[in-house]
């Protein structure tokens, strides 16, 4: 997070040294991928993402552009890096993997609360708090045997409404009814109901009481309408009608990789990204594009729910969490883009298909 999210703001010209170093990555990861077959790894991937990276890649080397091949080199690394996380994936790694992660998310939400009181910059405050949507998800899972253990979700979360991010706020506050999980069984529905209602009563409280956010959410354009409330959506409703308006003429293919970024940025200067990811998609790959991915979302979502319901292993509930954060925080900025996000999200999602559905593995706490 600190190399790509610091090094995105050292640029020349157009291109900056975050992407250079995403597309290296990606590059790197795409030449090892033979190892993937070599090694007999089992595949994370499922078809529908298969064909939608296949897809992305002839659809960037028709109309190559810097945008699109970064945006679509993030991708690569996504899915490419689950790969790799699932083929040293085991019961104890993927243990560790989420304690390992929910530790880093401790860690940065110290640093970003340390530059929210002194205003010494290291993070990006967006970039945090949708970094910290995935360790949220690992910190719910962990056992909560440590008091560590028990502090590190509600101190993450903190640490995520403090930076103001409107749409990583609620998702954070909401992902707590997770923490159903770590009770044992039998006892989790009624319980994780009733934490889902109290998540949102809490968000609805921060957003209509706690003075900074909610001059976020209720000032600006309050160009949509919630529960009687005009929410600011910080120009987004007017970019959002000139992509929509732009994808409607080519909607089967779409207008190529880092074409959404282009209008965005030729026609809403200094905006430069959509902040809708599945719009995103839609301009730019077109409807084969979008229907590629998500049904590739929707199986990797069905094979995650399945391992955690038959093993009840904490990698398995980590993964399943950050996926839905990830595709919630999706609707409103541009996580698919974000080395920072989806690297950690392809760990999660690696150690946790890389484990046989059948193997059953007990939640110790951790004393």
């Amino acid at each position: 997070m600190l190399a790509v999210d610091l090094a995105g703001t050292i640029r020349f010209g157009s291109f900056s040294l975050g992407a250079g170093v995403t597309v290296l990555v990606a590059g790197a990861l795409l030449a090892l991928s033979p190892l993937l077959v070599r090694t007999g790894a089992p595949r994370v991937v499922p078809l529908p993402l298969m064909l939608f990276f296949a897809y992305s890649l002839v659809r960037v080397a028709m109309s190559p552009s810097i945008d699109g091949l970064q945006n679509i080199a993030v991708l690569l690394m996504f899915g490419l890096g689950a790969s790799f996380a699932a083929r040293r994936s085991t019961v104890e790694s993927a243990g560790l993997g989420v304690s390992v992660l929910a530790t880093c998310g401790i860690v940065v939400s110290l640093v970003a609360l340390f530059q929210a009181a002194t205003g010494i910059v290291v993070y990006g405050t967006r970039s945090f708090a949708l970094a910290a949507l995935i360790a949220v998800a690992a910190a719910i899972a962990v056992p909560s045997g440590r008091i560590l253990a028990r502090i590190a979700p509600l101190l993450i979360v903190v640490a995520i409404v403090a930076s103001l991010s409107r749409t990583a706020s609620i998702i954070a506050v909401l992902l707590l009814a997770g923490l159903a999980v770590r009770l044992p069984r039998g006892r989790r529905l009624v319980l994780a109901l009733g934490g889902l209602a109290a998540s949102a009563v809490g968000a609805w409280v921060l957003i209509t009481t706690f003075p900074p956010l909610r001059d976020r959410f209720l000032g600006g354009d309050n160009a949509a309408e919630f529960g009687g409330l005009s929410i600011n959506t910080s120009g987004r409703s007017a970019l959002w009608e000139a992509l929509w308006d732009s994808a409607v003429t080519n909607p089967v293919f779409g207008h190529g990789p880092g074409s959404a970024t282009a209008l965005v940025e030729s026609r809403f200067y200094p905006i430069l990204l959509p902040h809708n990811e599945y719009l995103r998609l839609f301009h730019d790959l077109g409807i084969v594009g979008l229907a590629t991915f998500a049904l590739g979302c929707v199986a990797l979502i069905v094979r995650i729910s399945v391992r955690a319901a038959c093993t009840d292993h904490p990698i398995h509930w980590a993964a399943l969490f950050g996926v839905l954060a990830t595709l919630a925080a999706a609707a409103t900025d541009n996580v698919f883009v974000y080395p920072f996000v989806m690297v950690p999200l392809a760990a999660l999602i690696g150690l946790s298909l890389g484990l046989p559905a059948s193997v059953r593995a007990g939640r110790r706490t951790n004393k």
